[in-house]
Protein backbone atom coordinates (compact mmCIF):
# COMPACT_ATOMS: atom_id res chain seq x y z
CA UNK A 1 0.00 0.00 0.00
CA UNK A 2 1.68 3.24 -1.43
CA UNK A 3 0.91 6.32 0.87
CA UNK A 4 3.14 8.96 -1.10
CA UNK A 5 6.61 7.06 -0.94
CA UNK A 6 9.10 9.15 -3.27
CA UNK A 7 12.36 7.07 -2.67
CA UNK A 8 12.05 4.36 -5.53
CA UNK A 9 9.73 1.76 -2.89
CA UNK A 10 6.61 1.98 -5.26
CA UNK A 11 8.68 1.32 -8.54
CA UNK A 12 10.82 -1.36 -7.54
CA UNK A 13 7.27 -3.44 -6.16
CA UNK A 14 5.27 -2.90 -9.39
CA UNK A 15 8.42 -4.97 -11.13
CA UNK A 16 7.57 -7.54 -8.80
CA UNK A 17 3.89 -8.07 -10.47
CA UNK A 18 4.72 -10.98 -12.33
CA UNK A 19 5.49 -12.79 -8.99
CA UNK A 20 2.01 -12.08 -7.63
CA UNK A 21 2.58 -8.74 -5.51
CA UNK A 22 0.18 -5.95 -5.92
CA UNK A 23 0.79 -2.42 -5.27
CA UNK A 24 -2.15 0.44 -4.83
CA UNK A 25 -1.78 3.69 -4.13
CA UNK A 26 -4.12 6.00 -2.08
CA UNK A 27 -4.59 9.24 -3.83
CA UNK A 28 -4.02 12.48 -1.05
CA UNK A 29 -8.22 13.92 -1.12
CA UNK A 30 -8.87 17.51 -0.50
CA UNK A 31 -9.14 17.07 3.52
CA UNK A 32 -6.00 15.33 3.63
CA UNK A 33 -5.36 17.81 6.96
CA UNK A 34 -7.86 17.05 9.01
CA UNK A 35 -7.28 12.82 8.42
CA UNK A 36 -4.95 10.49 9.43
CA UNK A 37 -3.25 9.54 6.23
CA UNK A 38 -1.76 6.14 7.39
CA UNK A 39 -5.36 5.28 9.45
CA UNK A 40 -7.01 6.45 5.39
CA UNK A 41 -4.23 4.17 3.70
CA UNK A 42 -4.91 1.00 5.76
CA UNK A 43 -8.75 1.04 5.27
CA UNK A 44 -8.13 1.53 1.30
CA UNK A 45 -5.98 -1.20 1.49
CA UNK A 46 -8.54 -3.42 3.16
CA UNK A 47 -11.27 -2.88 1.12
CA UNK A 48 -9.37 -4.15 -2.29
CA UNK A 49 -8.82 -7.45 -0.72
CA UNK A 50 -11.01 -10.24 -0.10
CA UNK A 51 -9.20 -12.33 2.65
CA UNK A 52 -10.20 -13.63 5.53
CA UNK A 53 -7.53 -11.95 7.85
CA UNK A 54 -5.39 -8.67 7.78
CA UNK A 55 -1.86 -8.02 8.33
CA UNK A 56 -0.93 -4.14 8.46
CA UNK A 57 2.97 -3.68 8.64
CA UNK A 58 5.09 -0.87 8.56
CA UNK A 59 7.33 -0.42 5.50
CA UNK A 60 10.22 -0.34 7.89
CA UNK A 61 9.80 -4.05 9.23
CA UNK A 62 11.39 -6.91 9.01
CA UNK A 63 9.07 -10.15 9.18
CA UNK A 64 10.57 -13.70 9.57
CA UNK A 65 9.82 -16.13 7.05
CA UNK A 66 7.22 -18.39 9.31
CA UNK A 67 5.41 -14.93 10.30
CA UNK A 68 1.86 -15.42 8.78
CA UNK A 69 1.93 -18.91 9.29
CA UNK A 70 2.75 -17.78 13.52
CA UNK A 71 0.00 -15.67 13.13
CA UNK A 72 -2.31 -17.83 12.01
CA UNK A 73 -1.38 -20.31 14.79
CA UNK A 74 -1.98 -17.95 17.74
CA UNK A 75 -5.62 -16.82 16.06
CA UNK A 76 -6.22 -20.87 16.15
CA UNK A 77 -4.95 -21.23 19.44
CA UNK A 78 -6.05 -18.71 21.29
CA UNK A 79 -9.49 -17.87 19.80
CA UNK A 80 -7.99 -14.23 19.92
CA UNK A 81 -9.47 -11.73 16.99
CA UNK A 82 -5.55 -10.12 16.69
CA UNK A 83 -2.30 -11.08 17.42
CA UNK A 84 1.17 -9.38 17.11
CA UNK A 85 4.03 -7.90 19.17
CA UNK A 86 5.36 -5.46 20.84
CA UNK A 87 7.93 -4.55 17.79
CA UNK A 88 11.90 -5.36 18.36
CA UNK A 89 14.87 -3.54 17.89
CA UNK A 90 18.13 -4.11 15.84
CA UNK A 91 20.88 -5.91 16.47
CA UNK A 92 23.35 -3.21 17.32
CA UNK A 93 20.04 -0.67 18.54
CA UNK A 94 21.02 2.94 19.37
CA UNK A 95 20.52 3.70 23.55
CA UNK A 96 16.84 4.88 22.70
CA UNK A 97 15.97 2.41 20.53
CA UNK A 98 17.54 -0.26 23.26
CA UNK A 99 16.19 1.95 26.39
CA UNK A 100 12.75 2.33 24.92
CA UNK A 101 12.59 -1.46 23.58
CA UNK A 102 13.94 -2.80 27.37
CA UNK A 103 11.04 -0.42 29.18
CA UNK A 104 8.11 -2.07 26.49
CA UNK A 105 8.71 -5.36 25.53
CA UNK A 106 7.68 -8.08 27.59
CA UNK A 107 8.23 -10.67 25.46
CA UNK A 108 5.31 -13.54 26.65
CA UNK A 109 2.02 -14.59 25.59
CA UNK A 110 -0.68 -12.23 27.22
CA UNK A 111 -4.35 -10.50 26.55
CA UNK A 112 -3.65 -7.07 25.93
CA UNK A 113 -6.08 -4.44 25.17
CA UNK A 114 -4.15 -3.32 21.80
CA UNK A 115 -1.26 -3.39 19.26
CA UNK A 116 0.87 -1.18 17.57
CA UNK A 117 -0.44 -0.85 14.03
CA UNK A 118 3.02 -1.65 12.49
CA UNK A 119 2.51 -5.04 13.68
CA UNK A 120 -1.12 -5.85 13.15
CA UNK A 121 -2.77 -9.20 12.71
CA UNK A 122 -6.78 -9.18 12.55
CA UNK A 123 -9.54 -11.45 11.44
CA UNK A 124 -11.23 -9.36 9.16
CA UNK A 125 -14.54 -10.33 10.15
CA UNK A 126 -13.79 -8.49 13.68
CA UNK A 127 -12.22 -5.35 11.59
CA UNK A 128 -15.10 -4.91 9.41
CA UNK A 129 -17.46 -5.33 11.95
CA UNK A 130 -15.89 -2.52 14.61
CA UNK A 131 -15.61 -0.31 11.54
CA UNK A 132 -11.12 -0.37 10.69
CA UNK A 133 -9.48 2.35 11.57
CA UNK A 134 -10.56 5.79 12.85
CA UNK A 135 -9.18 8.40 10.21
CA UNK A 136 -10.17 11.44 11.72
CA UNK A 137 -7.43 11.04 15.10
CA UNK A 138 -3.99 12.54 13.82
CA UNK A 139 -2.58 9.66 15.57
CA UNK A 140 -3.52 6.82 18.19
CA UNK A 141 -5.41 5.08 15.41
CA UNK A 142 -4.01 1.59 16.61
CA UNK A 143 -5.15 2.09 20.49
CA UNK A 144 -8.63 3.36 19.45
CA UNK A 145 -9.47 0.73 17.25
CA UNK A 146 -8.10 -1.55 20.28
CA UNK A 147 -10.71 -0.05 22.52
CA UNK A 148 -13.94 -0.75 20.01
CA UNK A 149 -12.45 -4.47 19.75
CA UNK A 150 -12.23 -5.00 23.38
CA UNK A 151 -15.80 -3.40 23.77
CA UNK A 152 -17.15 -5.22 21.35
CA UNK A 153 -15.83 -8.54 22.74
CA UNK A 154 -13.16 -9.00 21.13
CA UNK A 155 -9.73 -10.47 21.86
CA UNK A 156 -6.46 -9.04 21.32
CA UNK A 157 -3.48 -12.21 22.05
CA UNK A 158 0.12 -10.75 22.34
CA UNK A 159 2.33 -13.11 21.59
CA UNK A 160 6.40 -13.22 20.37
CA UNK A 161 6.12 -15.60 17.83
CA UNK A 162 4.34 -12.82 15.46
CA UNK A 163 7.56 -10.45 16.23
CA UNK A 164 8.34 -7.86 13.90
CA UNK A 165 11.91 -6.00 13.65
CA UNK A 166 11.02 -1.64 13.15
CA UNK A 167 13.87 -0.22 11.89
CA UNK A 168 12.35 3.77 11.90
CA UNK A 169 12.81 4.07 15.59
CA UNK A 170 13.87 7.60 16.41
CA UNK A 171 17.72 8.22 16.57
CA UNK A 172 18.05 11.29 18.76
CA UNK A 173 16.34 13.26 21.87
CA UNK A 174 14.74 15.42 19.23
CA UNK A 175 13.15 12.41 17.21
CA UNK A 176 12.01 10.42 20.44
CA UNK A 177 10.75 13.86 21.40
CA UNK A 178 8.98 15.11 18.16
CA UNK A 179 7.72 11.21 17.09
CA UNK A 180 6.05 10.91 20.95
CA UNK A 181 4.02 14.52 20.11
CA UNK A 182 3.00 13.18 17.34
CA UNK A 183 1.70 10.26 18.77
CA UNK A 184 0.23 12.34 21.39
CA UNK A 185 -1.90 14.60 19.52
CA UNK A 186 -4.58 11.66 18.72
CA UNK A 187 -4.90 10.75 22.69
CA UNK A 188 -8.48 12.68 22.97
CA UNK A 189 -9.69 9.41 20.55
CA UNK A 190 -9.21 7.09 23.56
CA UNK A 191 -9.54 9.43 26.96
CA UNK A 192 -12.50 10.62 28.69
CA UNK A 193 -13.50 11.64 32.31
CA UNK A 194 -14.63 7.55 32.73
CA UNK A 195 -11.71 5.91 30.88
CA UNK A 196 -8.44 8.13 31.35
CA UNK A 197 -5.78 5.90 30.20
CA UNK A 198 -2.23 5.36 32.15
CA UNK A 199 -0.29 8.16 29.94
CA UNK A 200 -2.74 10.82 30.13
CA UNK A 201 -3.38 10.09 33.89
CA UNK A 202 0.60 10.03 34.55
CA UNK A 203 1.00 13.07 31.98
CA UNK A 204 -1.27 15.31 34.52
CA UNK A 205 0.61 14.20 37.27
CA UNK A 206 3.64 15.71 35.59
CA UNK A 207 1.71 19.10 35.07
CA UNK A 208 0.41 18.70 38.54
CA UNK A 209 4.29 17.64 40.30
CA UNK A 210 5.41 21.22 38.09
CA UNK A 211 2.95 23.57 39.41
CA UNK A 212 4.05 22.34 42.91
CA UNK A 213 7.07 22.40 42.73
CA UNK A 214 7.21 26.03 40.56
CA UNK A 215 5.60 27.19 43.83
CA UNK A 216 7.75 25.46 46.39
CA UNK A 217 10.87 27.37 43.90
CA UNK A 218 9.59 30.88 44.41
CA UNK A 219 7.21 30.55 47.62
CA UNK A 220 8.93 27.84 49.48
CA UNK A 221 9.59 28.82 53.15
CA UNK A 222 13.42 26.79 52.90
CA UNK A 223 16.49 27.76 51.36
CA UNK A 224 16.67 28.31 47.89
CA UNK A 225 19.07 25.40 47.56
CA UNK A 226 16.51 23.09 49.18
CA UNK A 227 13.46 24.71 47.06
CA UNK A 228 15.51 23.90 44.05
CA UNK A 229 16.50 20.50 45.40
CA UNK A 230 12.59 19.38 45.96
CA UNK A 231 11.14 21.51 42.29
CA UNK A 232 14.30 18.81 40.80
CA UNK A 233 12.63 15.63 42.49
CA UNK A 234 9.20 16.52 42.06
CA UNK A 235 10.16 16.88 37.87
CA UNK A 236 11.62 13.06 37.73
CA UNK A 237 9.18 11.46 40.21
CA UNK A 238 7.23 10.63 37.81
CA UNK A 239 9.01 9.55 35.59
CA UNK A 240 11.21 7.28 37.90
CA UNK A 241 7.60 6.01 39.25
CA UNK A 242 6.81 4.81 35.59
CA UNK A 243 9.77 3.30 34.84
CA UNK A 244 9.36 1.35 38.13
CA UNK A 245 6.48 -0.11 36.89
CA UNK A 246 7.74 -1.03 33.49
CA UNK A 247 10.62 -2.72 35.05
CA UNK A 248 7.91 -4.64 36.94
CA UNK A 249 5.95 -5.19 33.84
CA UNK A 250 9.00 -6.35 31.66
CA UNK A 251 10.65 -8.24 34.66
CA UNK A 252 14.24 -6.46 33.31
CA UNK A 253 15.79 -3.62 35.22
CA UNK A 254 18.02 -2.19 32.52
CA UNK A 255 18.41 1.19 31.59
CA UNK A 256 16.70 2.55 34.37
CA UNK A 257 18.34 5.62 34.35
CA UNK A 258 18.28 6.37 31.00
CA UNK A 259 14.06 5.04 31.17
CA UNK A 260 14.16 8.05 33.58
CA UNK A 261 15.50 10.62 31.28
CA UNK A 262 13.31 9.45 28.25
CA UNK A 263 10.43 9.74 30.23
CA UNK A 264 10.78 12.92 31.37
CA UNK A 265 10.83 14.08 27.58
CA UNK A 266 7.81 11.71 26.78
CA UNK A 267 5.92 13.49 29.45
CA UNK A 268 6.87 16.78 28.22
CA UNK A 269 5.87 16.00 24.45
CA UNK A 270 2.66 14.97 25.58
CA UNK A 271 1.88 18.13 27.69
CA UNK A 272 3.09 19.70 24.21
CA UNK A 273 0.65 17.68 22.33
CA UNK A 274 -2.40 18.70 24.58
CA UNK A 275 -0.94 22.38 24.04
CA UNK A 276 -1.30 21.91 20.15
CA UNK A 277 -4.96 20.18 21.09
CA UNK A 278 -6.10 22.94 22.97
CA UNK A 279 -5.23 25.56 20.17
CA UNK A 280 -6.35 23.19 17.32
CA UNK A 281 -3.35 22.84 16.01
CA UNK A 282 -3.42 18.76 16.45
CA UNK A 283 -3.93 17.74 12.36
CA UNK A 284 -1.26 20.41 11.74
CA UNK A 285 1.57 18.57 13.06
CA UNK A 286 4.44 16.22 11.60
CA UNK A 287 6.53 14.00 13.13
Amino acid sequence: MDNGSTDGSVEYLRSLARTGVQVQSLERAPDAATRNLSAAARNFAARQTQGQFLSFLDADCVVGENYFNEALAVLESTGAAATGCETAVPAEPHWIEATWHDLHYVGRERGVHYLNSANFFISRHAFEDVGGFREDLPSGADAEIGQRLTNAGYRIHESPAVGVIHLGNPKSVRDFYRRNVWHATGMLGTVDWKHLDKPTAMMTAQLLATIVGLVILFAGPWSFALRLIIAGLLQLAVPAITVAYRARQTRRGTHLVEGVALYWVYYWARINALALLASGRGHRYAK
